[in-house]
């Protein structure tokens, strides 16, 4: 199927700008979006189909719509933080008899 290369880029610069959507029914809720779902299916076809092609035509695009990471030297000290036993320090500052 052919498909309309000016509304797949001008989506992919959306999903670039503002993010991909979590699933389908995000982005038909999105009322930011250039388009209506309606005719992104009527030019381009499904909506895995709409993520494909700007996967493989504008993966610059593709890459900035991913959702960021944060680094890992926070997550590092957000899952040491979490993985402590918050009994240990009353442990420790108890003697045994």
């Amino acid at each position: 199927m052919a498909y309309n290369k000016v509304v797949v880029e001008k989506l992919a610069v959306y999903f670039a700008e503002h993010g991909l959507p979590n699933s389908y029914q995000a982005f038909k809720k999105d009322g930011k979006k250039p388009y209506t779902d309606k005719m992104v299916r009527a030019k381009v076809g499904p909506y895995q189909a709409l993520l494909s092609y700007i996967k493989k035509d504008w993966p610059q695009y593709w890459e900035l719509a991913q959702p960021q990471e944060l680094p890992s030297a926070v997550d590092d000290a957000a899952n040491v933080m979490s993985k402590q036993d918050p009994l240990a320090s009353l442990r420790a500052s108890t003697t045994e008899k």
